[in-house]
């Protein structure tokens, strides 16, 4: 079951990387204060998903819960495989090349979508929802802070294409979705 819990949440997190070089290759800071808010906001939102899985558990029972979750990951998995990246958001929306608290926030609610569905998806596999929320915020944490450090120093070099992380995060969920079908 921990393996689970940290696949998916690396799973769930890994898109960081991808933001936190593309903040670093744009030369945009990402603050403590900044990264911080993102991580409970991580929190908060993962740990909502089971809220609605609770709900969704009493009302559908065990068994289809159980299928239902499954199908949920492989389907976000499809979703994250086949959505195009030809847009790059940075949400620094005063193009100050530093995200403000505001920024913060829409930032933390736009990584966090993936961890509520994903979360969803988790209680019905019985996994410790205080344990993957808190796992899903620690990665995103370390992620975006890599990636931002990677992102500076890549200026250098030629730039990676960001759309492999979402490519590995899609290949995750769908195989945990399938391992656990």
């Amino acid at each position: 079951m921990f393996i689970s819990s940290l696949l998916l949440a690396i799973s769930s997190s890994i898109d960081s990387l991808g933001i936190g070089v593309t903040y670093g290759l744009k030369r945009i800071k990402l603050k403590k204060w900044t990264k911080l808010i993102l991580f409970f906001i991580s929190i908060f939102i993962t740990l909502l998903s089971a809220i609605v899985s609770n709900l969704f558990k009493s009302l559908f029972g065990e068994l289809i819960f159980k299928s239902l979750g499954s199908i949920i990951l492989i389907f976000m998995g499809l979703i994250i495989l086949f959505k195009t990246d030809s847009e790059e958001h940075t949400f620094d929306l005063d193009n100050s090349n530093d995200i403000d608290n505001k920024e913060a926030i829409l930032l933390g609610i736009a990584l966090s979508l993936d961890s509520f569905c994903i979360g969803v998806s988790a209680i019905s596999l019985g996994i410790n929802m205080f344990l993957f929320a808190i796992t899903v915020a620690f990665f995103q944490f370390i992620f975006l802070s890599l990636g931002n450090f990677l992102g500076i120093h890549l200026l250098k070099l030629k730039k990676a294409p960001q759309s492999i992380w979402s490519t590995i995060s899609g290949i995750l969920l769908i195989l945990i979705g399938i391992f656990k079908f």
